[in-house]
């Protein structure tokens, strides 16, 4: 197994408060996407593409790739595989990460393709498919996180994984360490009893959880429940109706996304975990990192890849915060 850029993983680092931190982003199935746009989209006839882009992606890497714009650098830990890996690890590269990815025996980096036409079309591929041994070698790469580092744990678990995996990840890392994640399914419900700092589920997948639609006053005690559970901050995403965030003291917010023509909403979801990072850790105000984080994640929807850091200035000042319920302080 190989593994690149450990060697310069202390070098991501970010100054906070008169000392560095690290940022890790772990994305256990990254992949290329290749994007390709055209009039219209017959199927069972051969198309031609009007434009085509290739991007290197996973939703932890997209994480990592909107906090570079942002001014932040971070680690992007993972699994890569088979004939596209090389290609991955240069491609993350180029976007002045630093990668510490390991390369695995089975399966290959997989390619998403996405169709933009009158709608939004997508086939996702398989991914890396790592043994018992391989990940026991990725947790091992987060005993050197100290109190105060972040891990981002984003996206979905292999087939051949645990999907308590990140449960497990949290247990491996000291309490000071800040968890982020943003995942579905059971991989999702596994680690709500571990203190996460930060959870960010669609409200898609919220309903999917409650078996129930998610109007507002079933919002509030739905995302209270996952705070009952052991999670600080719950944030909602609602597409391009916005977003909503239940903080750890009690303050509920909404922000309204601000108007704009949707291209492409891979990675808006992930812009918007950068965001909240980027602005939480600037301020240690929790309404101001939402709307960094709506910012984030509606201008990087409104372009075909990640959104630049003047984009998501531009439209901080337009994003609209309701303050639904005022936290409470204590002290």
């Amino acid at each position: 197994m190989e593994k690149s850029g450990i060697a310069g993983m202390r070098m991501a680092m970010f100054l906070w408060k008169g000392g560095a931190i690290m940022i890790y982003t772990l994305t256990l199935n990254p992949s290329l996407d290749y994007l390709v746009e055209l009039e219209s989209l017959k199927p069972g006839k051969i198309n031609r593409a009007d434009s085509e882009e290739l991007a290197f992606g996973g939703k932890g890497v997209n994480v990592s790739v909107m906090l570079k714009h942002l001014n932040v650098d971070s680690v992007a830990l993972g699994f890569t595989a088979g004939v596209t890996a090389e290609l991955y690890e240069h491609g993350v590269c180029s976007y002045g990460i630093t990668p510490s990815f390991l390369r695995v025996k089975n399966g290959f980096t997989r390619i998403n393709v996405k169709i933009l036409d009158e709608e939004e079309t997508g086939v996702n591929g398989q991914g890396p498919q790592p043994d018992a041994q391989e990940v026991e070698q990725l947790l091992s790469l987060l005993d050197q996180l100290k109190d105060g580092d972040v891990l981002v744990m984003a996206g979905s678990v292999p087939k051949s994984v645990p999907d308590t995996i990140y449960a497990q990840m949290m247990r491996r890392v000291s309490d000071g360490v800040l968890c982020i994640v943003d995942t579905g399914g059971s991989a999702f419900l596994h680690v709500l009893e571990e203190g996460p700092f930060l959870i960010k589920p669609s409200i898609r997948e919220l309903e999917e959880i409650f078996h129930c639609p998610m109007k507002e006053g079933v919002l509030l005690s739905s995302m209270h429940a996952l705070q009952q559970r052991g999670v600080r901050n719950v944030l909602v995403s609602c597409g391009e109706k916005g977003a909503y965030l239940l903080d750890e003291h009690g303050g509920f917010y909404f922000g309204k996304s601000p108007a704009g023509r949707v291209i492409n909403t891979t990675g808006a979801g992930d812009a918007m975990v950068a965001g909240f990072l980027k602005g939480w850790m600037q301020t240690n105000d929790y309404m101001l990192a939402f709307k960094r984080g709506i910012a984030a994640g509606s201008a990087t929807a409104f372009c075909k890849g990640m959104a630049d850091a003047e984009s998501v200035k531009r439209l901080y000042a337009k994003v609209d915060i309701e303050i639904m319920r005022e936290p409470v302080m204590e002290g």
